[in-house]
């Protein structure tokens, strides 16, 4: 490869890794071929992957490593602990050779419990076999699996020693004394007493903490009620420690069935679908798969992905995840069981370790989204459909739009909001007051905000690429007026909704599509709704429209507020304005007692009794 191809191909991964998350996950480098040449791990996916192209990481094969990058991949977990395991499971998979020096062939410890043993304990095992008995785990972490033995043993008093050391023990020992142990060794206990708690700790082990916390509680209750305080405590205690562990579980914990999890994510006409692979009880792989123009609904969509996934030679597990139930859950049921020979069942959880599975397909779903549909490369879309439609010089980047409110030509208001690439600059946001009040003029308004606005940018160089009014023809008249007085040259167009004859005709509420005014074109251009153009002009319109009411309502309140407490004698300035600042509205005084409206205001109670009684008649009227 050359030099400057080279030199090419790094600078467009530098590129890619601004698109990476900032989140737990795994990361897969590969080469020309396609092939997996290194799999990493990183708690910040995004700072471990640029420390590649940044000098390194101090690692001596890091420079034969990116001499033969051209790609990388990115899978997001939930946590550092699943990015771990992944990251063992990609390793065994792929076989990276930049990683077969660095990584032992070490299992994880799970935990073993024997059902069928006469006295069942918890046991930690490495490797899991095929005898019947239940496993959990792997578990990434020793402290993550001392933590939860430790839960374990303050809940339920399992035993925890050999078969050996059980049958030749003549006494209870020091566990049976704190109470960490039952003592079956000695028969302290009776065998279906203790199914019962190996039915808890199972309960523990898979999460489900509730039906345990339940009746313990309930014995705490029967125990405080019979006067057995100390019992009651001890019950306490155990159910003190349930509540910690369940605040802090997060850690998705996957048995040993096979399942695959659809997660979608879409905005208008773009949409990404990712397909968690679930073998063996852990994450094995995920699939992202990139659409647009996507005319159907969510719910046909994944209909529609699910049967065209499984198409050829792909393995069929016998569960499959969705995010909502789907309506053609049991044809698409039957045509995968008759091909897969057996069973398959499709879900959608609501709670659970498999709707954490779900929310794992969704994350990675919406980075790969990111990604593909990125801030910067939607911007570019839309900056380019903008350019084409105003017929603009140059691609916008700053766009601006104006909106003006008053009621009944009072406390008249105008407002900007600003875009940068497509996102919201709330800093740059501005108010204005419109010097001619009481007379309702909008297009006044319109010429006056945009005057003030061009004028103050064009002396501290920050001019739009492109200023948008909220409204028709006759507004944007009036903003071009007050940039052509200024003598410059700034874009302009305005966005109105049309007004159909169904929506004159028809008591219910048409729709109005979305139209712009061009300068000094004698017709509106209707705009198609799913583009992204009209979505952007939309939403900056409904921002703008946001911004200004809310200024609106406060300085109608405001003067309002101040204009009938102005009328009461006795109501000093400094009594107003604590009250203002306490209830922010008339209505708040209004509704409050007296009592606490002098002791607001710092007033007496016959002063705050007569402005009440006054701002309830202005209400009344």
């Amino acid at each position: 490869m050359s030099s400057s191809a080279d030199t090419l191909r790094l600078e467009s991964l530098k590129r890619q890794v601004a698109l990476v998350a900032t989140m737990p996950g795994v990361y897969l480098m590969k080469d020309e071929h396609g092939e997996v040449i290194y799999v990493g791990k990183a708690k910040d996916l995004r700072a471990r992957v640029r420390t590649y192209f940044t000098g390194g990481d101090g690692r001596y094969q890091i420079g034969y490593l990116l001499s033969r990058v051209v790609s990388f991949e990115t899978i997001v977990t939930q946590t550092e602990e699943q990015a771990f395991l992944l990251e063992r499971d990609l390793i065994t998979k792929y076989k990276p050779r930049y990683n077969i020096r660095l990584k032992d062939d070490r299992a994880y410890l799970s935990l073993r419990v024997d059902e069928n043993a006469e006295w069942p304990r918890i046991e930690m095992v490495r490797k899991r076999q095929d005898d019947g008995a239940r496993y959990f785990g792997p578990y990434a972490f020793s402290s993550e699996l001392r933590n939860l033995l430790e839960v374990i043993k303050k809940v339920v008093p399992l035993r925890s020693c050999a078969d050996t050391v059980l049958y030749n023990r003549q006494r209870p020992c020091l566990e049976y004394q704190i109470k960490r142990c039952a003592a079956p060794c000695c028969h302290k206990i009776s065998p279906e007493e203790y199914r019962a708690l190996v039915k808890q700790a199972i309960s523990i082990l898979e999460g489900k903490t509730a039906p345990i916390m339940k009746e313990l509680s309930a014995r705490m209750e029967a125990a405080s009620e019979d006067l057995r305080f100390e019992e009651a405590a001890a019950w306490r205690d155990r159910v003190e420690v349930l509540k910690q562990y369940q605040a802090g579980y997060s850690l998705v914990s996957f048995r040993d069935e096979d399942r695959d999890v659809f997660g979608l994510v879409r905005e208008g006409s773009s949409a990404v679908l990712c397909v968690i692979n679930v073998r063996g009880g852990r994450l094995a792989e995920t699939k992202t798969f990139l659409l647009e123009d996507v005319g159907v609904s969510d719910e046909e969509l994944i209909e529609s992905g699910i049967q065209q996934f499984y198409e050829g030679s792909r393995e069929i597990p016998p569960e499959i995840l969705t995010q909502k139930d789907l309506e053609n859950a049991s044809l698409i049921e039957a045509g995968l069981s008759a091909k897969r020979g057996s069973k398959v069942a499709l879900h959608a959880p609501q709670r659970g370790s498999k709707a954490r599975l779900i929310s794992i397909a969704e994350l990675n779903a919406r980075h790969a989204f990111a990604g593909s549909y990125s801030r910067e490369g939607s911007w570019d879309g839309v900056a380019e459909g903008l350019a084409k439609l105003a017929k603009l010089s140059q691609l916008p980047r700053r766009v601006e739009c104006v909106d003006i409110s008053n009621f009944q030509g009072s406390e008249v208001v105008g407002a900007i909001v600003v875009f940068f690439d497509g996102v919201p600059d709330k800093a740059s946001y501005r108010k204005y007051n419109i010097s001619q009040q009481g007379k309702q003029d909008d297009f006044a308004a319109i010429y006056e905000v945009v005057y003030r606005r061009l004028k103050r940018g064009m002396e501290e160089g920050n001019l739009p690429d492109l200023l948008v009014i909220d409204g028709g023809a006759q507004q944007l008249t009036k903003a071009i007026q007050a940039r052509d007085d200024l003598r410059l040259s700034v874009d302009i167009i305005s966005l109105a909704k049309m007004r159909t004859e169904s929506a004159v005709t028809s008591t219910e509420i048409a729709r109005k599509p979305e139209r712009v005014f061009l300068p000094y074109a004698t017709d509106s251009i209707e705009l198609d709704e799913g583009a992204l153009v009209t979505r952007f002009l939309a939403r900056m319109r409904d921002e703008v429209h946001r911004f200004v009411i809310t200024f609106h309502r406060q300085k109608r309140s405001k003067r309002v507020f101040q204009s009938v407490m102005d009328t009461v004698a006795g109501v000093s300035p400094e009594h107003r304005n604590r009250l203002i600042r306490f209830y922010k509205s008339v209505d708040g005084v209004a509704q409050a007692d007296p009592q606490e409206v002098a002791k607001v205001g710092r007033m007496p109670l016959s002063l705050a009794t007569k402005l009440v009684e006054r701002l309830r008649g202005e209400s009344s009227t």
